[in-house]
């Protein structure tokens, strides 16, 4: 699982790959409502959870200071993975709108999400023992529990936490705007 965490982003690249050469569905309104209200939640709670969760989280390896259980960590264990899907849903419903091909890239997203959940799970208990295994008795994984919500001082605020996830914002950009021009330019 270790290396399936180091290559987490080179693995949801191939898959933005993937999504780029699969064929295009017709530009509909329909999906393309769905895609911006998914896209629109993935990000804010991708800039809630990285306010909350303050500098770690970067990098190729597992490493926690502190178990955060507050602000979006008190409401869900894994934010930034639900997030993730969010954006990557809107990105898939976007450009192959409700075919036979979005089994397969939904079936390995969520997959990589849960696995990836998974092995952090597993890191936080081996860390944290007792407090981890408190908070996750009353925290879902992966839908939010709003009895639980702990609010939090932000350690950072809304422009730093932009800042901080620059590339995780670029690639997305970039991805919808190949997408789109794909769509436009070149048909489905």
């Amino acid at each position: 699982m270790k290396s399936l965490y180091r290559w987490r982003g080179f693995i949801l690249g191939v898959l933005g790959l993937g999504l780029i050469v699969a064929p295009s569905s017709p530009l509909n309104y329909g999906p393309s409502i769905i895609a911006a209200i998914l896209l629109a939640v993935g990000i804010l709670l991708r800039i809630f959870a990285r306010r909350t969760i303050g500098e770690h989280t970067r990098g190729n390896t597992h490493t926690a200071p502190t178990l955060v259980t507050t602000g979006a960590y008190s409401l869900m264990r894994h934010p930034l993975y639900v997030s993730n899907s969010f954006i990557a849903s809107a990105a898939i419903i976007f450009h192959l709108g409700f075919s036979a091909w979005t089994i397969p890239f939904f079936a390995t997203l969520f997959a990589l999400e849960f696995a990836l959940s998974k092995a952090e799970d597993q890191f936080l208990k081996t860390t944290f023992q007792e407090k981890w295994i408190e908070w996750s008795a009353k925290t879902w994984a992966f839908f939010p529990n709003p009895r639980n919500f702990v609010a939090t001082a932000q350690p950072r605020t809304f422009f730093q936490t932009l800042r901080a996830d620059f590339s995780t914002w670029l690639w997305v950009i970039l991805l919808i705007f190949l997408l789109y021009s794909r769509k436009v330019f070149f048909g489905a």
